[in-house]
């Protein structure tokens, strides 16, 4: 009797049940993927993460992973990480905070600054922190002047003014402690570009379509047009046919073949390009604004 009620007690035990979140030095913070992403529900819900977060648990979830990865809240991520280009970056407070606390340096970053006005041609900035596990010093490079004019950092965004306009003391700090943080310790932002670098690189969109360009169709129908051997620069791409050539008059209405055909294409392209100029703002085209993190992370 003993032994079957021993087994009979084991059978209706239940297991004991672990808790959805832990609480840790950064916050709540989830113990596997399935507690996560209903832990990501309920933030989601909250009205405190910012707005681009809300009613989002997708995008929460991956703020809960990066405040994992980084050992930071993830409310700190939420506010610290946008969508630029369709990529998420971290703005620069964020990178040098990280920086700061990874503990691979003595101190935290510090600033030798040449100059007393930062709106002077003469003014620059660098970083530099000693390495902890070796003592020595670490310089980042020179940000002056003549590199945030000759990379365009000081022309305006949009029409809005450029923050190095405005506020340049700030962003000569800022963007040497990011370049300090990218030359010496890549791995604390585990390679995400921060918002400001995201924003000053252009996007170039390219055509899908294969067909040349209005002035290469031009270029080529003249030199059909006048007689010219344009098989002759085409044929280095692929093996010679000399033996199998057609005649001159098979030869002829090929050449004119394809002269009407890339006519074709000529018009057709003209007619696109008139279509892009006259509703397509050229820089919506080519450069998206930075904005927060959207419906999507993940595109």
């Amino acid at each position: 009797m003993g032994k079957k009620a021993t087994t009979s007690e084991a059978a209706i035990a239940k297991p004991p049940v672990k808790p959805q979140v832990a609480m840790t030095a950064t916050g709540l913070m989830p113990t596997n993927i399935d507690d996560g992403y209903r832990f990501a529900q309920m933030v989601a819900r909250s009205r405190i993460v910012p707005a681009n977060y809300q009613n989002q648990p997708d995008n929460c979830l991956v703020a809960i992973d990066l405040s994992l990865r980084w050992g930071v809240s993830w409310l700190v991520v939420m506010q610290h990480v946008y969508m630029v280009h369709d990529r998420p970056a971290l703005d620069a407070s964020l990178c040098i905070a990280l920086t700061n606390k990874s503990g691979i340096f003595v101190d935290p970053i510090e600033y030798e600054v040449v100059g007393d006005d930062a709106r002077k041609d003469d003014y620059k900035v660098r970083a530099y922190a000693v390495r902890k596990s070796t003592g020595k010093t670490l310089y980042g490079p020179w940000i002056d002047w003549l590199l945030v004019k000759g990379e365009g950092w000081d022309k305006e965004k949009k029409g809005f003014p450029s923050k190095w306009m405005t506020m340049p003391d700030q962003m000569f700090h800022y963007r040497a402690a990011v370049w300090f943080q990218r030359r010496y310790a890549p791995e604390v932002a585990m390679g995400m570009i921060t918002v400001d670098e995201a924003e000053d690189t252009p996007i170039r969109v390219e055509s899908k379509d294969v067909t040349p360009g209005v002035a290469g169709l031009k270029e080529r129908i003249a030199q059909r047009e006048g007689g010219g051997n344009v098989e002759d620069s085409e044929k280095d791409n692929g093996p010679s046919d000399s033996d199998t050539k057609p005649a001159d008059d098979e030869r002829s209405a090929e050449r004119q073949a394809k002269i009407d055909e890339q006519k074709a294409a000529l018009a057709e392209a003209e007619e696109t390009d008139e279509q892009s100029e006259d509703n397509e703002d050229p820089s919506a085209a080519e450069v998206k604004t930075a904005e927060p993190v959207g419906s999507n992370i993940f595109g």
